[in-house]
């Protein structure tokens, strides 16, 4: 009696609220931080390829220039 009439019911209830929550809340804010987490790594990406990549190379050159000219 006290199975039927209390606790399956109220697993039933936290279920309900469980899978309402995980399927409204949980996966919206999991598929907004995914997105937002890849929209960073694009930039970062970009600005690697077309920034910070050259300029690093480019100093790696003046630096190699000056130590095989000059030093």
């Amino acid at each position: 009696w006290l199975w039927h009439n209390v606790f399956s019911p109220v697993f039933r209830g936290i279920a309900a609220v469980v899978t309402w929550w995980w399927q409204n809340i949980v996966k919206r804010y999991v598929a907004l931080v995914r997105t937002a987490f890849r929209l960073v790594a694009t930039v970062a990406r970009w600005l690697w390829h077309n920034v910070l990549g050259p300029v690093f190379r480019g100093i790696g050159k003046v630096i190699s220039w000056w130590w095989n000219n000059i030093v």
